[in-house]
């Protein structure tokens, strides 16, 4: 199970498409040292409560390395509450601003999986990570990249519709850096046209085209652009099955200590759509109804769908939630660019048999 630490809601930078952008003003709590010891106790409780002998506890935020103190805390306080059947890692989300020598030393140290923002080279990472003061955010991050690239690192690299061109560049220079696990998110927030989607479905394909001649040369990158569709569709899975089953294989704390379904879900709000309990009582389960019939079931539109089972717009709670603000429609975004980057997948696929 992935336990989500939301150790503050700050952040030092302002990136064009943070989706708490439009909230950031009122995003300021950090968690306290009670809070962390009551989310840490509260998810070996509830990994062995569902019969799983794994806990993956990520340190998230805003930008968890503002809150140094408490990832500290925060390990040894899960070493001492780890019991001896249980398997514990430990893994950040960061915007690699605050990093030093210190800290990339501990990652590895303690086997960290480490989530780094990166949009690609200083041209194009700095057109939307930007600091408070509008300055590009690269020259933060460049010093540490070779180090980054022999930690157990995943790049996770934005998509908006401002920003399409040289996508494909982007990810070719990350794998030439020495990264060899590269992710995208596509910003999906009601403004994509045709055109724009024309545009990114060229980028896709030249991506896929590099993901294929890779492959050809046995090489070990994981763009996951690419694979995530074709090995849900070699496996027989889902995303349900595999990363997206909200609840069960992942909970999301707060930093005040609300309990989510995932990440995107946090919030500060008294009234937050989807707070399911908190560190101090657990999992409310009468709150987890519709979470529970979304594990269970396909949305109405989806049913009759042959990618329904590899679309994040039927499987994945997070862009459903943050698309439509409910669990139970789909974007018409999201639709489209799932139907367009399935067909890229599978004729990639096709080229290696």
């Amino acid at each position: 199970m992935n336990l989500v630490l939301n150790l503050t809601e700050q952040c030092n930078l302002r990136c064009s498409y943070c989706y708490y952008n439009e909230s950031q003003a009122a995003r300021f709590y950090s968690m306290t040292p009670d809070i962390l010891e009551r989310a840490i106790a509260f998810g070996f409780h509830y990994a062995m409560e569902l019969g799983q002998q794994f806990l993956n506890i990520t340190f998230f935020g805003g930008e968890p390395l503002l809150k140094k103190s408490l990832i500290l805390q925060g390990i040894e306080l899960a070493k001492q509450y780890k019991p001896e059947n249980m398997r514990l890692q430990f893994a950040v989300n960061t915007n690699g601003t605050l990093l030093n020598a210190f800290w990339l030393d501990l990652f590895k140290r303690e086997n960290f999986y480490i989530y780094l923002s990166l949009d690609g080279p200083a041209e194009i990472h700095n057109q939307q990570r930007y600091t408070l003061r509008h300055k590009g955010s690269f020259p933060l991050i460049e010093p540490y990249l070779k180090t980054l690239s022999q930690l157990n690192t995943t790049i996770l690299r934005i998509i908006t519709h401002k920003h399409i061109h040289g996508l494909s560049d982007s990810l070719k220079w990350m794998a030439q850096q020495g990264f060899n696990k590269i992710s995208t998110a596509v910003d999906f927030n009601g403004q994509w046209t045709p055109e724009n989607f024309a545009e990114l479905h060229r980028e896709y394909a030249q991506i896929a085209d590099y993901w294929v001649a890779l492959k050809k040369q046995n090489s070990p990158i994981y763009l996951g652009t690419i694979q995530d569709k074709i090995r849900l569709e070699a496996e027989g899975s889902s995303y349900k099955k595999i990363t997206c089953s909200i609840l069960q294989n992942i909970v999301a704390v707060s930093a005040q200590g609300g309990l989510f379904p995932c990440t995107r879900f946090v919030s500060s709000q008294p009234d937050a759509l989807y707070q399911i309990g908190d560190v101090f009582t657990g999992i409310d389960n009468s709150k987890t109804g519709e979470i529970q019939a979304f594990l269970n079931s396909d949305k109405a539109s989806c049913q009759d769908c042959e990618l329904k089972r590899r679309c994040v717009g039927n499987e994945c709670g997070c862009i459903t939630f943050s698309t439509t603000q409910t669990l139970s429609q789909v974007s018409p975004e999201v639709c489209t660019h799932e139907r367009m980057l399935a067909a890229i997948c599978d004729a990639a696929a096709l080229q290696l048999l």
